[in-house]
């Protein structure tokens, strides 16, 4: 299986304070890759520095093949790689309208943007959302329109941050649908999550940090 990233003799600080140190990682593409570890332990920070948001105060990352560039020139990057938050922000208007925002910024005509939005909702199960205001949608139901908007924008990688955080159960199982749906397309996923479990069900291997490192994980391992 061909790489999506390698990481090697990463060093992250915050506020001078370690926060991320990884002497050698690899992460495969076309693949689910969990990155599990308790609150605190660096999967924010290593997520952030794969999307080309963090630049490492050392230390080399390379994104399929090529050093991954960090600041202005990592533009075109940060279109391939689409990093989720926690708390992913929606702009006032429809659903249909926040799924083709990112397809319109990036220069694609109103009516192709349109379309390309409406295949992305209804291949996620949420065609009926599509007029709905995006202020009226439940946290979980928010989570999925992000991912359906990443997924009509092209994202080769999807960095997902703690997806189930501050959802129900049965939004978390659907969560877990999309993600391996969006699997099924040849695209790489990384999902950060505190709920092991969960995550196994749809992960093809698993990364676990504690203090900013690498430990021993259950799942094949990403090295």
């Amino acid at each position: 299986m061909s790489e999506a990233f390698r990481l090697e003799g990463v060093r992250v600080r915050l506020g001078g304070v370690p926060v991320l140190e990884v002497e050698a990682l690899a992460i495969p593409a076309g693949a689910v890759t969990l990155l599990t570890g308790p609150n605190g332990s660096g999967k924010t920070t290593l997520l952030r520095v794969l999307a080309g948001l963090l630049a490492p105060e050392r230390g080399s990352v390379v994104h399929m093949g090529a050093p991954l560039p960090f600041g202005k020139a990592g533009l075109p990057h940060r279109r391939r790689v689409t990093m989720l938050s926690q708390s992913p922000f929606l702009f006032s208007g429809s659903v249909l309208f926040n799924v083709g925002y990112g397809l319109r910024a990036r220069g694609v005509e109103r009516d192709e943007a349109e379309e390309r939005a409406r295949a992305a909702l209804e291949a996620a199960g949420l065609a009926h959302l599509g007029v709905r205001s995006a202020h009226a949608l439940s946290g979980g139901e928010r989570k999925r329109v992000a991912l359906a908007r990443a997924m009509a924008c092209g994202a080769g990688t999807l960095l997902l941050d703690e997806p189930t955080a501050e959802v129900d159960r049965e939004s978390a199982e659907r969560l877990r649908a999309d993600i391996v749906s969006s699997a099924a397309t040849g695209k790489t996923l990384v999902v950060s999550t505190h709920q092991a479990e969960w995550g196994r069900g749809a992960a093809e291997g698993e990364i676990r940090l504690e203090h900013g490192r690498v430990a021993p994980s259950p799942g094949p391992p990403g090295l």
